[in-house]
């Protein structure tokens, strides 16, 4: 692995570094979320603490009673306790069509003595007018016949109000009613004031309806009669209201046409969101905060101020959008936010009912990043003026404070933005300083490795000076000490190659002396012992000659080299004539020359030096022949290739060591045996490879296919090169 990457991967550390950066993000948005919520909880008992002073600012018609919170809907054994009034924007059309209504909930209610008639209502208010929008399933309608009674005969929908009067709504037609009320003992009277309409549906009929606050004197409720076709003696007929004691006890009898009394409920107070106290709570309301005040049974009766976050941040969309995702993963499984909480179960509203402030968070319907966090603080009546933490302090409703995630988040967003971009600039900058660095810590060592592979060519010789650095790190020093050991090899070298010659130059006076001594004592009468001493002398003396004439003729052909013109010649022919001398100088061997390029028919011309290619041939001839046992086989092959010709010399005899063949070209080495008495220094073989590479060929030296011996392969281009 290169240092680039090896470096790169240590570079990859640097990513703890906006790891670290995002956990201290999200230990700040810990922190800011606490302190967000300290001071939603501050905020919601404070105001709390200015409505329990002002009660009757909640509950103008007075307090109703708490339903059982574990029923949401009207059935089985439970009473409603109060009607809740919606906000309308603006005045509805009474038409008995339900397009106006259709934001306000709706409430179900089955008639106990038959369960296929179905009520379903809905109310609301606007500014001094009190709506109800009824529902009616039943497929049997029994219209109002005047002549029996204008208010108990049909059926009907009775309201009850507090002021005492019940109205009746009963129709001889669809279309508009007129509202009657029973003024006992004078009789029926209309009361103009109130609007309604009649509609019949598939299912039944609709009854819309709008009747003065000032009528309702606080205090509604309604009866729903349904009157059957059949009876004996009379009209059956029957009548439930959600607002009964005990549903499945209301009444189903017969009731004769002249009777004047109206079957009614008990009215109740009713909620709805009273103008003055919103007024009140708009003195509270802050940018991207929603205030609410709930009754006893969850219904609102104040709202004020919106969550949107006011101001928004400046960072892009997808870092937001990343900021975002990673305070997500700390957030857990937040439940998902109500808007209207009547029908479920609010935790920090159930606790704040008990007389304790609580918190909860919410993930927010409208956006999948984003949270809500919601404050319940109770608000408490206290009788006679105690305390506000007597044990005798009543809670009357739940102020609850609440605020989106975003307006913690957009303190941290534009940290969180400079941090991601300071973090990638600074990783980019630490990057590329990285980078740059191993760039030129690599450029220095490929130049080192260069410097020390091109410092002695193939041949052995040296090349320029090592070059030495000046820099004070590792690498300089590595460099200088290379320069210094080069240098000490290179004399040594030197020497070494220079040493033959040396010691040819030397020894040749004294060995020519001893040569003429022995020569001369050959001359002089000597015993036989003498003579065969003498003789053993001057064969030593014979062979110490030969030693310095092979010694000294490698730096002779380098020096012929130099000064030798290369010229156009006819390569077969003369490899041809070589051949046939190398037979009669060599008689114990059999020396074959094998044309495959039939020179006769072609051109076999190459540019060379004919001097070195004999001398070469010299050398592998003479190598071949000692190695080649006595009437043994030596075959030159003479071919022709692309773009060169091939001299190969094979011969019989033993293979070339694995280990050596690398080196069988190198100066002074030499595979022959130990005990091998001729004069071998291993530069034949050198001095072929000096003569081939100043010819720009190649030689290889490989054992035969067959494995009875070894072949040397010249390549000599057609051209010059």
């Amino acid at each position: 692995m290169t240092l680039n990457k090896q470096l790169f991967f240590v570079s990859l550390l640097l990513l703890s570094l906006p790891w670290a950066g995002c956990q201290y993000l999200q230990e700040m948005d810990t922190i800011l979320r606490t302190s967000q919520e300290r001071a939603l909880t501050a905020s919601t008992e404070a105001i709390a603490t200015v409505f329990s002073q002002q009660p009757d600012l909640l509950y103008p018609n007075g307090q109703p009673n708490r339903r059982d919170p574990n029923t949401n809907n009207i059935s089985g054994e439970h009473r409603q306790t109060s009607l809740y009034f919606y906000p309308l924007p603006a005045a509805a059309w009474i038409d008995g069509y339900p397009e106006e209504w259709a934001e306000i909930p709706t409430v179900s209610f089955a008639n106990p003595g038959a369960e296929t008639k179905l009520l379903r209502y809905r109310t609301a208010i606007y500014h001094e007018r009190l709506y109800f929008f009824f529902e009616v399933v039943d497929h049997d309608i029994v219209y109002n016949n005047p002549s029996r009674s204008r208010i108990n005969d049909g059926d009907r929908i009775i309201i009850s109000t507090g002021t005492g009067k019940s109205y009746v709504f009963t129709t001889a037609a669809p279309g508009d009613v007129t509202a009657r009320y029973n003024n006992t003992p004078l009789g029926t009277y209309r009361e103009s004031a109130i609007s309604s309409h009649w509609r019949d549906t598939a299912e039944g009929y609709n009854l819309e309806v709008a009747i003065p606050k000032k009528l309702a004197g606080g205090k509604i409720s309604f009866t729903i009669v349904d009157q059957n076709r059949e009876a004996l003696n009379g009209q059956l007929t029957s009548f439930y209201s959600p607002f009964s004691a005990n549903p499945n006890k209301q009444q189903s009898r017969i009731s004769p046409p002249h009777q004047k009394t109206i079957v009614e409920s008990e009215p109740l107070s009713y909620i709805f969101q009273p103008e003055k106290l919103q007024e009140q709570l708009a003195i509270f309301d802050q940018p991207g905060q929603r205030l609410k005040i709930f009754d006893l049974n969850a219904w609102t009766l104040a709202q004020q101020g919106d969550i949107l976050q006011t101001e928004h941040s400046s960072s892009h969309w997808l870092i937001k959008k990343l900021y975002r995702q990673l305070l997500d993963s700390q957030s857990g499984h937040y439940p998902l936010y109500q808007k209207q909480p009547k029908n479920i179960h609010r935790q920090e509203i159930n606790t704040a009912l008990t007389g304790v402030t609580a918190t909860a968070w919410y993930r927010d319907p409208d956006s999948n990043n984003q949270y809500i966090i919601a404050s319940a603080s109770p608000i408490s009546q206290q009788p006679n003026g105690d305390d506000k933490n007597s044990a005798s302090a009543q809670i009357i409703a739940v102020v609850v404070t609440e605020q989106s995630s975003e307006k913690v988040v957009a303190l941290s967003d534009n940290a969180f933005n400079r941090l991601l971009f300071q973090g990638v600039a600074a990783m980019a900058l630490v990057g590329l300083g990285l980078l740059g660095y191993t760039s030129i810590l690599s450029w220095r060592i490929r130049r080192l490795s260069q410097a020390a592979t091109e410092v002695m060519s193939d041949d052995g010789k040296w090349k320029d000076a090592f070059p030495q650095s000046h820099a004070r790190d590792e690498i300089g020093e590595l460099t200088r000490n290379y320069s210094t050991l080069i240098a000490r090899l290179k004399d040594y070298t030197e020497y070494l190659q220079t040493l033959s010659r040396k010691l040819s130059h030397e020894l040749r006076t004294p060995l020519a002396i001893i040569q003429s001594s022995l020569d001369n004592l050959e001359n002089q009468p000597l015993t036989d012992k003498s003579k065969t001493y003498q003789l053993r002398a001057k064969e030593g003396t014979l062979r110490l000659g030969s030693i310095l004439t092979a010694m000294s003729e490698a730096s002779r052909v380098e020096e012929s080299i130099e000064n030798t013109v290369r010229e156009t010649i006819q390569i077969a022919p003369l490899l041809m004539t070589v051949m046939q001398a190398y037979q009669d100088i060599y008689r114990d061997k059999k020396i074959h020359f094998i044309d495959n390029t039939n020179h006769h028919k072609g051109d076999t011309s190459v540019v060379a030096a004919p001097d070195l290619l004999v001398q070469m041939l010299d050398k592998l001839i003479d190598n071949a022949a000692s190695f080649c046992p006595d009437n043994g086989n030596i075959n030159c092959i003479f071919s022709e290739k692309k773009h060169s010709f091939s001299i190969a010399i094979a011969n019989d005899g033993p293979l070339l060591p694995e280990k050596m063949r690398k080196q069988l070209f190198d100066s002074m080495v030499s595979v022959r045996a130990p005990d091998n008495r001729s004069n071998h220094l291993g530069l034949g073989l050198h001095i072929v490879d000096l003569i081939v590479k100043y010819h720009n060929g190649t030689v290889t030296a490989n054992n035969r296919e067959s494995g009875n011996g070894v072949i040397f392969t010249v390549y000599l281009p057609k051209e010059s090169q």
